[in-house]
């Protein structure tokens, strides 16, 4: 008796190949921590699309942080996270003691989420998230843009393209040894938006676990 069959709809890791407009819920995964240099406050956030062709897919490494060396850049944080928290479905006058707090909140929550291709020194391109809203009624929007030409592609699974061998999985590459199981944060969010989420669109802006803190979550 085989112990299981192959179901390419039944994988971990599934990769986003386009930017555009999608639903997620923030992964458990995502964590705080402190920048290296100044020890500001760091929010990384990971995302887990909800819905479409590229569900169950991974949006990694958001990073937002908290700078409070000036008024002005402590306002600009401010409302960075705040759009975050209304995107997510925050109410007015909810309170959050720390960005520690805010991510612990966050977890497991659903928004959307607008991504685009930006690349790294490394010359690597990866989705960055360019702004925040609402989860969306109407479905993730993928855009049809995929990765640049030319850049390197940082979430192969092992399973790409390669010299051919024998055996169930086709042609692979034997010299990758890129991460094949990703594992996606679990969810019991589902596809549906849980209540109290307006069509207020988020501000845009270029952005970028620890056990949940014993209080009520604000969202």
């Amino acid at each position: 008796m085989a112990l299981f069959t192959v179901d390419s709809n039944n994988t971990f890791g599934q990769t986003v190949e386009e930017a555009g407009k999608y639903n997620v819920v923030i992964a458990s995964s995502s964590q705080y921590t402190k920048t290296k240099e100044a020890g500001k406050p760091m929010a990384i956030f990971d995302y887990e699309v909800l819905d479409g062709p590229y569900k169950g897919g991974l949006i990694r490494f958001d990073n937002e942080v908290w700078d409070s060396t000036s008024e002005d850049k402590a306002k600009l944080s401010a409302k960075r996270f705040n759009t975050i928290a209304v995107a997510l479905g925050a109410s007015n006058g909810t309170t959050f003691d720390s960005i520690e707090q805010f991510v612990s909140q966050a977890v497991g929550h659903q928004l959307a989420i607008t991504v685009d291709w930006d690349t790294g020194s490394n010359g690597k391109a990866y989705l960055a998230v360019k702004s925040y809203e609402p989860f969306m009624q109407d479905g993730s929007k993928p855009n049809g843009i995929k990765r640049p030409a030319g850049s390197s592609n940082t979430g192969n699974s092992g399973f790409g393209n390669h010299k051919s061998t024998s055996g169930g999985f086709g042609t692979t590459t034997n010299k990758q040894q890129g991460n094949g199981f990703s594992t996606p944060a679990s969810s019991n969010a589902g596809n549906v938006q849980a209540p109290g989420y307006s069509n207020q669109s988020a501000n845009s802006y270029h952005g970028g676990g620890f056990p949940p803190i014993p209080d009520e979550s604000p969202f």
